[in-house]
């Protein structure tokens, strides 16, 4: 294993969680994701959060975002990260070969929801509302965030 994909076997292990049985309805599918995340410490949920983070500013390039254009009826910064998701949700070769720019199927769907996993983890775990969720990452995933990827 590469020492990349051991940095990000966190992420990788707890999105094996998804139940895939409830495949369209989003939310569903991450519930045992959230609800695993929950049962941990703040830091491994922060940690979480760093690495999903990490893993979309990876995947925010100008190159990606031609590809988008090139393959969607309608681009925007957010559907552009919103099928960044998707990378993320379908697992490390297939986030593997869209970083690698050979897989375009994914400029036509979108999995917002995992945005929201780490606040919605910490909040259930606390029993409070995600707008207190306390943490930033040092990661900004917003599309054309990785400034060096857009020159």
């Amino acid at each position: 294993m590469s020492k990349m994909s051991d940095k990000f076997q966190l992420f990788w292990n707890t999105m094996e969680l998804c139940d895939w049985d409830n495949e369209g309805n989003d939310d569903t599918v991450l519930k045992p994701v959230i609800e695993y995340l929950s049962t941990q410490n703040d830091d491994t949920i922060f940690e979480f959060d760093n690495l999903m983070s990490e893993l979309l500013y990876n995947l925010d390039t100008k190159k990606l975002m031609e590809d988008c254009e090139k393959v969607a009826s309608y681009t925007s910064g957010d559907s552009f990260l919103y099928s960044r998701c998707v990378a993320l949700i379908n697992g490390p070769a297939y986030y593997e070969k869209v970083k690698n720019g050979k897989k375009k199927d994914l400029w036509n769907m979108e999995f917002e929801a995992l945005l929201y996993i780490p606040q919605k983890a910490w909040g259930l775990k606390h029993q409070c509302p995600v707008e207190h969720y306390p943490h930033s990452s040092p990661f900004c995933f917003e599309t054309g965030s990785n400034k060096k990827m857009w020159e």
